[in-house]
């Protein structure tokens, strides 16, 4: 075993695996020279448990990691940076682009040649930000005191951007059949997939939707999809059920697909997830009807408002990338654009550069990242397995989140010969003490031992925690090593 990697077995033990990967992550000592990146400058500040137990972290000489913010530890892509560069250079003043190409071959490449759905230029919308464009159709679609459906554990500026537009939110539980670490490694695909594992579905995989919480009476459904944080990504027959419901009554869809690049298959291969409802077709029968107690009738069509961004998936937060809706119906299209327009909510020129540039030229850096995404996972399950830790977890099918559930780790480990030593000095640090199991209950106990994630209260979730995956994977060995052991 390495001696600088001694106190992480695991990722220790995947070295050869990792080799493609080195150059992908940044090092957490280089992150930390900028001062403005917000994972790192607010921690003390948004995080009331960090402040009181900030001396705690100083005084064990352990660094805070920061996994509660949705960026990735690495800088966009070359072709987007140029792109914007040369854009800077050479333009000035007030900009008119247009990115409903990019937007419509984007999607023309990505979707299957058998599916119904075709994005055109003239069906895009470009908006400023994802949760703005919600915040937007709400309160132009939906009146003061209506109801409104959103799946629940989810991204709560969602919810929050519902009840600030006077609605009601109605609950939609997402059913998580949580992954166990009995799971055989092998089904999880420690190794690298075969052509056809990387091809396969991620339909349903450990999640479903309760369709008896749908209300009639609602004005919207708002989906995260794939749902933050717990990267469900809904089965073809469970869209159709919905888009069958909401067009039956009158109920506008608003997607947010923003995490939806990250997609992986149930071997943990990145794959591909299309547009919510593009795969739906007469072909999805069976388990549907069971869902609804009824006939599904395809021709049936809502409205829909497909809400997406290149600032997630490029890691372009900081200019930001632009982001935009995708609209079939003329009518909800132009209202919602002259409803942009009249709030100066458009995209910005930039954001617009940047999303062309990685539309066209991104693919490359865009794969080699879910490439690298797609280890941290399979180090998540071989860490949880390397322990004997049976406890409920899920990354679901799509994102590079952990979603971890705090009051189910055991009271004792299976197999205690596997522990080597804790991380009980900076990262990097090979001096290590050896581990004792004391698994972490309560999000105030992950941040007291310096791992700073979302608490899944905020999504409706208590007991939970939302860890970021994308970084080192070292990182994340010594951030789960810090959940489960003290020195």
């Amino acid at each position: 075993m390495s001696n600088a990697l001694s106190h992480l077995p695991v990722f220790n033990a995947m070295q050869s695996e990792f080799v493609p990967y080195k150059d992908v992550w940044q090092a957490p000592s280089h992150l930390k020279l900028d001062q403005t990146r917000l994972k790192y400058s607010a921690i003390f500040r948004r995080f009331q448990g960090a402040s009181s137990s900030q001396a705690n972290v100083v005084a064990s000489q352990q660094d805070p990691i920061p996994m509660w913010i949705a960026d990735m530890d690495i800088p966009p892509c070359d072709e987007i940076l140029s792109a914007i560069t040369q854009n800077l250079r050479s333009t000035y003043g007030y900009q008119s682009l247009d990115i409903g190409d990019a937007v419509a071959k984007r999607f023309e490449r990505t979707t299957q040649k058998s599916s119904r759905f075709k994005v055109e230029s003239g069906d895009v919308v470009d908006v400023a930000s994802a949760i703005g464009a919600i915040d937007v159709a709400l309160h132009t679609f939906c009146q003061p005191g209506q109801k409104v459906m959103v799946l629940t554990p989810t991204y709560s500026p969602l919810t929050e951007a519902i009840k600030n537009n006077g609605l009601t939110p109605v609950s939609i539980p997402v059913i998580q059949n949580a992954r166990q670490i009995q799971t055989k490694l092998s089904e999880v695909a420690a190794t690298k997939g075969s052509d056809k594992s990387r091809q396969e579905d991620v339909e349903g995989s450990y999640s479903t939707i309760d369709t008896s919480a749908f209300d009639s009476a609602a004005a919207a459904f708002v989906i995260c999809h794939p749902n933050n944080p717990t990267g469900t990504v809904l089965s073809a027959e469970e869209q159709r059920v919905i888009m069958s419901f909401c067009a039956k009554n009158d109920i506008l869809m608003i997607t947010d697909e923003v995490h939806s690049e990250f997609a992986f298959n149930s071997s943990n291969e990145p794959t591909l997830i299309p547009m919510f409802g593009a795969e739906v077709s007469n072909k999805s029968k069976g388990r549907q009807e069971s869902l609804n107690g009824g006939n599904i009738h395809t021709h049936q069509l809502p409205r829909i408002i497909h809400i997406n961004s290149v600032s997630k998936a490029f890691n372009l937060a900081s200019i930001p990338g632009a982001s935009y809706a995708v609209i079939k119906d003329k009518t909800i299209r132009e209202t919602f654009a002259q409803a942009i327009n009249s709030r100066h909510l458009n995209a910005s020129n930039l954001g617009k550069v940047a999303l062309i540039a990685a539309y066209e030229k991104g693919s490359t850096w865009l794969d080699s990242v879910k490439s690298a995404l797609s280890f941290n996972r399979k180090l998540v399950v071989r860490f949880f397995e390397h322990y004997g830790l049976s406890v409920n977890y899920t990354m679901g099918s799509a994102g590079y989140f952990l979603w971890l559930d705090l009051s189910t780790f055991p009271s004792h480990l299976t197999q205690p010969n596997s522990i080597a030593s804790v991380d009980g000095a900076p990262l990097g640090d090979a001096s290590r003490q050896p581990l004792k199991y004391s698994p972490v209950t309560t999000v105030e106990g992950c941040i007291e031992r310096g791992v700073i994630g979302n608490d899944g209260a905020t999504f409706g979730s208590p007991h939970h925690i939302r860890l970021n995956l994308a970084c080192h994977p070292a990182v994340v060995e010594t951030a789960l090593q810090r959940l489960c052991f003290i020195s």
